[in-house]
């Protein structure tokens, strides 16, 4: 017997972070038995920057006018993704799944503040009307955090599926004192690794971030704030040079592969943000990466943060401002065994709740439900 033939459609090409999640889900259902491949939208060529080697086909949207298969699973219902789903009628004969990792609604009316008199509509955000009609049209919905069951059609079988980390590249780590001295990191200051991308939706949280640190060295703490991603929107003012690039090493996109030598120059993790119609309903990419390494976290009470113990796998706040990020940071390295037990205890979360070959397992028998296996 085999697996299904799985048809993965994705709203960017393999530099994003959903390309990842994607890619992991693929490589591990191949190993399953399924024949999985992966469309975007347009530059196939990025899947060099994925960092381990795809066992799956790839192709950009204008390559699959023919193409058929079991599954059609759409990474999200943005409307790059649901019109390239409609041009292909072959693809309608599948069985559709739909997957969610983020509030796309409220992505949407951070980004427009009158989504429906968008003329053209965005194709990088989900329409309010048409996105909840692919849902219902969808036979199954699976999520990234249990509270997008509430964006769900009822009714529509829906299963969570936690990301994880390419434990082939994310391991427990060391701090890399090497690498921090070529960056001009001092061995006294602390040094926290931010990444990801900046968007209408994040940037105030991640402004917080920057401040805090901005706010730990003028109180005599020495700190330094490692990004890596990209900023699609101006979130730090005409004065940044002067309270928050200064206390910055911006590294800019960097390739998947490069990212766990990045981490492993961090005394600890912060993921700024607080409780609410964002942070609720998504599952930060970066995490599961941070506990891999091996590091304190210090996070917000929401999403994934709510799995987690205070104290033994994260240094939970009920909001990450910059004034709480900075009370959290002091507080961990004034006390070493808090700061040893946090960064065991992320590891540890890492080992036992998160595993790609589990998530993978449970989509199969998710995508089991609808399409019986097939004969060789």
């Amino acid at each position: 017997m085999s697996g299904p033939r799985v048809l993965f459609v994705l709203y960017h090409d393999f530099t994003s972070n959903s390309a990842y999640h994607v890619h992991s889900f693929a490589n591990h259902l191949t190993e399953l038995g399924c024949q999985c491949a992966v469309a975007v939208p347009d530059s196939k060529q990025t899947i060099a920057s994925i960092g381990t080697a795809p066992q799956y086909a790839h192709y950009e949207f204008q390559e699959l006018a023919g193409y058929t298969a079991d599954i059609v699973h759409c990474w999200t219902p943005r409307e790059v993704v649901r019109e390239f789903y409609e041009r292909v009628p072959k693809l309608h004969s599948a069985r559709l799944i739909v997957h969610l990792e983020d509030n796309e609604w409220e992505l949407t009316a951070r980004s427009l503040p009158r989504p429906l008199d968008a003329k053209p509509f965005p194709k990088h955000l989900s329409h309010p009307v048409r996105a909840r009609q692919f849902l219902e049209r969808a036979d199954g919905v699976t999520v990234i955090m249990r509270t997008l069951e509430k964006l769900v059609p009822a009714g529509k079988p829906t299963i969570e599926l936690w990301p994880s980390a390419d434990e082939a590249l994310f391991d427990r780590r060391r701090i890399d004192w090497e690498r921090r001295s070529r960056l001009g990191i001092p061995p006294d200051s602390t040094a926290i690794v931010y990444t990801g991308n900046v968007h209408a939706a994040n940037a105030s949280e991640v402004r917080s971030l920057y401040l805090a640190v901005a706010m730990l060295n003028r109180e005599g703490h020495p700190a330094m704030l490692i990004r890596t991603g990209r900023d699609h929107c101006p979130f730090l003012g005409e004065d940044a040079d002067l309270w928050a690039r200064r206390f910055t090493i911006d590294l800019g996109f960097v390739e998947r592969a490069e990212m766990p030598g990045i981490l492993s120059m961090a005394n600890l993790f912060v993921q700024p943000g607080k409780p609410g119609l964002f942070n609720d309903y998504r599952f930060p990419s970066k995490i599961p990466e941070f506990c891999a390494i091996g590091r304190p976290l210090i996070l917000p009470d929401a999403n994934i943060a709510r799995s987690m113990r205070h104290g033994e796998n994260a240094y939970i706040v009920p909001q990450a401002t910059a004034t709480a990020i900075v009370e959290a940071v002091r507080a961990i390295r004034a006390d070493a065994q808090l700061e040893k037990r946090l960064a065991l205890g992320a590891r540890r979360f890492f080992d036992e709740q998160l595993s790609w070959r589990r998530s993978a397992s449970r989509l199969l028998e998710f995508y089991g439900s609808f399409t019986p296996e097939r004969d060789h």
